[in-house]
């Protein structure tokens, strides 16, 4: 499976390799590439998306990436909320 995760990170990124290796350095993808999950992939486009052509520096993209992940949290807990009052509506 990490072998087609990491074709298809490789994919998003339009074949940069380097880029790859950056987003491997700074702690985003993990070193060991039998680690990587089909969220990476995700996390790659967002991340090329806004280096490579919103042109935020790698500080502004850890801050985008922290804030991205706690608002998914946040929408989780939320449908994890809703789900439970329209239990106790029943």
């Amino acid at each position: 499976m990490s072998r087609l995760v990491r074709a298809a990170i490789l994919t998003t990124l339009e074949g940069d390799e380097e880029f790859y290796e950056q987003l491997r350095g700074r702690g985003l993808l993990p070193q060991d590439e039998d680690s990587l999950e089909p969220d990476h992939v995700e996390l790659a486009r967002v991340t090329h998306t806004l280096v490579r052509e919103l042109e935020v520096n790698w500080p502004g993209v850890e801050i985008v990436l922290r804030m991205r992940r706690e608002l998914i949290d946040t929408h989780k807990q939320v449908e994890v909320l809703l789900n439970m009052l329209q239990e106790l509506r029943k």
